[in-house]
């Protein structure tokens, strides 16, 4: 209602003043448009910058989560809670979302904490990639047969071995996430070759677009 009501007196309004107001709604829209894609920009060349972690390795606590974060240039979604440090979790991170679309919980555990570089990758792992899928997909291709879960983490994974340099990501740490895609989620080569195009595109059109990953 309340756009509308600016919009009732337009007809009194003589035909100048209309292209002025049209041009100057034109002018403010362009500008808002600008000034997103030109932060869009920054924040893409934040990526290219490198990095100075400090010396030594991350200690165990919620405050080298936070920096990680400022220092890798890591976003929060919009639909995603912040980061948590869970000393319990046996894993790197998890994400976990529940069934009615709220907001994705993080947790990132001990064995992310054995260099800035992993603890930066696996916030990425997380945040870029999980918090960014569609966890509905997920779960219908499971239910199909498709292997939703493993194509979820192969890009997940994939992302992390992609930034490498952005994380500076030490060979021995590169190893063992290669080796982990391999072991935990390999191509299942079982699948017909009309149910591999139909996940493929159920992975690059629904899961998550390979785009928002640049």
């Amino acid at each position: 209602m309340g756009l509308s009501s600016r919009f009732v007196g337009l007809g009194s309004l003589s035909f100048l003043s209309k292209v002025v107001f049209t041009l100057g709604l034109s002018g403010a829209v362009f500008y808002a448009h600008a000034e997103v894609e030109e932060k869009r920009a920054f924040d893409r060349s934040l990526v290219d910058i490198p990095v100075a972690a400090p010396a030594g390795v991350p200690s165990l606590n919620q405050e080298s989560i936070d920096l990680a974060l400022v220092l890798f240039s890591i976003n929060v979604p919009q639909g995603a809670e912040h980061p948590v440090f869970d000393p319990e979790l046996r894993d790197r991170g998890l994400t976990s979302r529940g069934a009615f679309m709220e907001k994705a919980h993080v947790t990132i555990g001990p064995a992310a904490f054995t260099s800035w570089a992993l603890l930066g990758s696996t916030l990425a792992h997380e945040l870029e990639v999980h918090c960014q899928q569609n966890f509905l997909t997920i779960y219908v291709m499971d239910f199909l047969g498709m292997d939703g879960t493993g194509a979820a983490e192969r890009q997940a994974y994939v992302h992390e071995l992609n930034n490498a340099q952005r994380f500076a990501t030490n060979a021995v740490d590169i190893a063992m996430i290669a080796d982990t895609v391999q072991f935990y989620y390999p191509e299942r080569p079982t699948l017909g070759a009309s149910q591999r195009n139909f996940r493929s595109w159920l992975s690059a059109t629904l899961l998550i677009n390979p785009k928002r990953l640049l």
